[in-house]
């Protein structure tokens, strides 16, 4: 039987596959994860060895059109010469292909044209740039530019050439506005965007760097110069509640002499309030950085790592950085994760290592029985702490006196729920409750506090098995939502402030609440016959201390 390819002449007719780059670029820009990505890869152009800035300013603020993003440098400018073969800066700013670039030489971060797309999205780009080398100053106009794209049309710039104005110095300010088109949320805050630059941008550099710019952000009229680096790493110090982590693995790539090396950095720590760790300032587990720029979230799981992820001290206590610069071709177009590939899964495979010779060694052992430690030490600072209060003269003691003037020691004067049940089991004990019969059969813990056998005075019915709430003040059993038909009765040490209109009777150690359609009997232990309070002179004379 003949086969397909028989049917046809051998010879074949090349022919170029029909490219549609304005729809593809419309995609890579949807690709983009976070609506700051913008400002990250403005400011990696801008921050670049190539361009030489000494200064970036970064605005953010609202108008009409929504959110608008502003970035000026006093670097080098960019030049324009509008030819496709040999194009400068601004043309390649402004182009939009992605083959037209590929294969020419790029500055340090470039990655694409990634920032000039995404500046595409929106309502308006301006432009002002003054090449070190030219004496014209270009300014640049894209209107509608998002708009013409989602209709696969060109945008077209439109260039303005002007002369210098005296003593203007070479750089260049971009200006997009509404960004994205479709955003109409709440303005950002300056810490939002500080944090998202600081732990996702050139502005968190995790290398050493010869040459760092002032970075200067503004956001709704309010500026802050930022701190160059990744914060967290310039103020991690290791101690028995932090440990610093800097090792390095190297790797060939199976089957080929390319060579990646990977440098873990950072730290773990039972302290991540010291260091502000927290999701959502972008500081915690497992992060890649490429040429020093922090990008994107590792999944710690995924790259080996077992106890630190979990619980010991777990992801959110951890502040690592992977730096690897081999894998930037692994990153996706949006630089928002590593495509699947033989050096992605190196990069796994060490990384891996790194973490197994952390979770196997003994300092991390020895990390992991910190939180022992320290609650064993936070229990002496506080035993420590209530000795000294109970040995102060300012210490109040609880004491019942009987009508021949013999005294008891009942406890101090109630700080709590607690305290208020020591004194009254203690008067329980002594007998001196004023009621006909009081004998506690149990503290429940959950549910009602106390249950009982109870008879108020001869005269009343007796109750075998009822329940009594205890409060250190009435004014807690209202707070903790106790329902009176379940606990009409309360032992308290005072009512404290009045949230329920409290009413007297002829007993003053007894008063009555109404709650809701129940009558709650409150019984006050301040008030009962023979109860005193006394300071650490009056309980030391009498020989009660």
């Amino acid at each position: 039987m003949p086969q397909l390819r028989d049917l046809f002449p051998r010879e074949g007719q090349e022919v170029n596959p029909l490219i549609k780059e304005v729809a593809l670029v419309k995609n890579l820009i949807k690709e983009r994860l976070h609506p700051l990505d913008l400002l990250r890869e403005l400011l990696s152009n801008a921050g670049s060895r190539e361009v030489g800035a000494t200064e970036i300013r970064l605005s953010y603020y609202v108008n009409q059109h929504g959110h608008v993003f502003e970035i000026a440098d006093n670097g080098c400018g960019m030049d324009y010469t509008g030819e496709t073969g040999i194009p400068g800066r601004l043309d390649r700013f402004l182009g939009l292909g992605l083959s037209a670039i590929v294969g020419m030489k790029s500055d340090e971060f470039s990655w694409k044209g990634l920032g000039s797309k995404l500046a595409y999205q929106s309502q308006q780009v301006q432009i002002e740039t003054y090449p070190a080398r030219e004496k014209e100053v270009y300014k640049v106009e894209i209107n509608d530019p998002w708009g013409t794209i989602t209709k696969n049309n060109i945008p077209k710039p439109r260039i303005y050439r002007f002369p210098p104005s005296e003593g203007q110095q070479p750089g260049t300010k971009i200006t997009i506005v509404g960004h994205p088109p479709h955003r109409r949320e709440e303005p950002f805050t300056m810490e939002e965007i500080k944090s998202f630059l600081v732990h996702r941008t050139f502005a968190g550099f995790t290398c050493p760097r010869e040459v760092t710019p002032r970075i200067f952000l503004t956001v709704m009229g309010t500026e802050k110069e930022l701190a160059f680096g990744f914060p967290e790493l310039a103020v991690a110090k290791r101690d028995d509640e932090t440990r610093i982590v800097d090792e390095t693995k190297e790797g060939t790539v199976p089957g080929t002499n390319v060579r990646i090396q990977v440098r873990m950095k950072g730290f773990y720590t039972w302290e991540a309030e010291k260091y502000d760790l927290s999701t959502d300032n972008y500081n915690t587990g497992l992060i890649l950085s490429v040429k020093g720029i922090p990008y994107l979230d590792l999944d710690m799981e995924e790259y080996g790592s077992n106890s630190l992820r979990t619980a010991n001290p777990g992801m959110k206590k951890c502040c690592l950085i992977v730096e690897c610069d081999q894998i930037q071709e692994e990153m996706n177009i949006s630089r928002s994760g590593l495509v699947d590939s033989a050096m992605t899964d190196l990069l796994k495979k060490l990384v891996g290592e790194i973490f197994r010779r952390i979770e196997s060694s003994q300092d991390y052992l020895t990390f992991r029985k910190a939180p022992i430690k320290r609650k064993t030490r936070a229990s002496a600072k506080a035993l420590d702490e209530k000795k000294r209060r109970l040995e102060s003269t300012e210490q109040r003691w609880v004491i019942h006196c009987n009508d021949d003037g013999h005294a008891v020691l009942l406890g101090r004067e109630p700080e709590n729920e607690n305290d208020a049940l020591a004194i009254l089991w203690k008067m329980e004990a002594y007998g001196v409750l004023p009621f006909a019969k009081f004998v506690t059969l149990a503290h429940a813990g959950d549910g009602p506090d106390l249950i009982i056998h109870f008879q108020e005075d001869r005269e009343s019915q007796p109750d075998r098995y009822t329940v009594v709430e205890a409060e250190r003040f009435f004014v807690n059993y209202d707070l903790h939502g106790h329902a009176p038909s379940q606990y009409p009765r309360v032992v308290c040490w005072d009512i404290g402030r009045k949230r329920i209109e409290v009413n007297n009777t002829t007993r003053l150690w007894k008063k009555t609440a109404k709650v809701g359609e129940h009558l709650v009997h409150i019984f006050c232990l301040r008030h009962m016959p023979g109860i005193d309070v006394v300071g650490k002179a009056k309980a030391e004379e009498l020989k009660l201390l």
